[in-house]
């Protein structure tokens, strides 16, 4: 289901739109938005997960951004509409999180998906997560054989070794050398359990770069260094995702 109004925009000569979206897992509604290109039939499509912030300003328009460069891509609200203002009150509420309820109804956007005429019954799906994000993300593909690819940037949640055996999709993963919420040690213990695993994984690291370095709007305001970074990281993942959900 989606209700409210589509918003149309161009940019790069590429034209989108945007609106408020939701549906139901079992029974359950979970709020979202969505952004899509204003053309096509079978595109590849995208869930978008954000981290302890919610869905934000900024992870609509990085909807939107994937939208631009091809994706039919939903957000669907992980954290709730009533978010606490206070870091020390968002960690404890990122902290509490149901994750096997959250990961349940990231699947769900799966049959959403597949039902609205852009993508189709057959279209191919991939999963993107920031920070608590790129956890679920992990989660959602390792109890899933719904997804086609997981892109992962610097996870803070991350499953046990147990829950990534049964990862089928292929992952590119992202993070920045001076992350101190997504230690390199942590990171390493990850990617060992993939090579055990015989997992196909891509790691890129970003020198210089800490924790949600990518985290943000496309027009963001940033310094020369994190938005060449940031950039980057966009333009290797959509050409990850346009080879693996072709």
């Amino acid at each position: 289901m989606s209700d409210s109004k589509e918003t149309k925009e161009e940019k790069d000569g590429n034209i989108i739109f945007s609106l408020h979206a939701g549906y139901m897992t079992d029974g359950d509604y979970t709020d979202a938005f969505m952004a899509r290109p204003a053309e096509g039939k079978d595109l590849p499509s995208m869930i978008l997960l954000s981290g302890m912030g919610g869905l934000t300003m900024t992870q609509r328009e990085i909807s939107r951004r994937y939208a631009r460069a091809g994706f039919v891509s939903l957000s669907p609200d992980i954290m709730g509409a009533d978010m606490p203002p206070g870091r020390a009150d968002r960690l404890k509420a990122k902290n509490s999180l149901d994750v096997n309820d959250v990961t349940r109804r990231i699947i769900g956007g799966t049959s959403f998906l597949r039902s609205l005429p852009w993508v189709g019954e057959n279209g191919k799906i991939g999963i993107m997560g920031f920070c608590l994000g790129g956890g679920l993300a992990l989660l959602a593909a390792a109890r899933s054989d719904e997804f086609s690819a997981g892109v992962i940037y610097h996870q803070s949640l991350f499953p046990d070794e147990r829950e990534l055996e049964t990862i089928n999709c292929k992952l590119q993963c992202h993070y920045g050398t001076e992350d101190h919420s997504t230690p390199k040690d942590e990171v390493d213990a990850f990617t060992h359990a993939l090579d055990r695993m015989g997992k196909e994984y891509e790691c890129l690291w970003y020198e210089g770069m800490g924790h949600s370095f990518a985290q943000v709007a496309p027009d963001a305001d940033l310094p020369p260094e994190r938005k060449a970074a940031s950039d980057l990281s966009y333009e290797r993942s959509f050409e990850f995702l346009r080879k693996e959900l072709a």
